[in-house]
């Protein structure tokens, strides 16, 4: 009974971690005949909804009444800029510097186009 104890795969007697395994595998290019594919896909799924549920909770923070007419790129770049800054991914300050750098740049490439006229 090869699993009656747990697997290792160190000397150590570690025990295996499966994802890992597997993406060994697929850097060495063993594809075991798709499944590969298929236990990378089943071992990566978390392993609960919370995630999830967190997700579609700040989306639904994040688009109030007044907003439903976003596009869905719009969506999903506000949503994620939002959620690199509120995860402290994003320095502070650096939203509000790229801001004023394309209002500048709009404002002089508006100045150039009344010049050509």
């Amino acid at each position: 009974m090869w699993l009656a104890g747990g697997l290792t795969l160190t000397d150590e007697g570690r025990p295996v971690n499966p994802l890992k395994w597997w993406m060994r595998q697929r850097r060495a290019g063993n594809t075991h005949g798709g499944l590969l594919r298929m236990a990378l896909d089943v071992l990566s799924c978390p392993a609960t909804t919370v995630d999830v549920e967190r997700s579609f909770s700040f989306g639904r923070d994040y688009i109030a009444l007044k907003r439903h007419r976003l596009s869905a790129s719009s969506v999903t770049r506000g949503m994620a800029v939002a959620f690199y800054s509120k995860n402290g991914k994003i320095k502070p300050g650096l939203l509000s510097k790229w801001k004023a750098n394309k209002s500048n740049e709009n404002k002089h490439k508006g100045k150039g186009k009344a010049a050509k006229r």
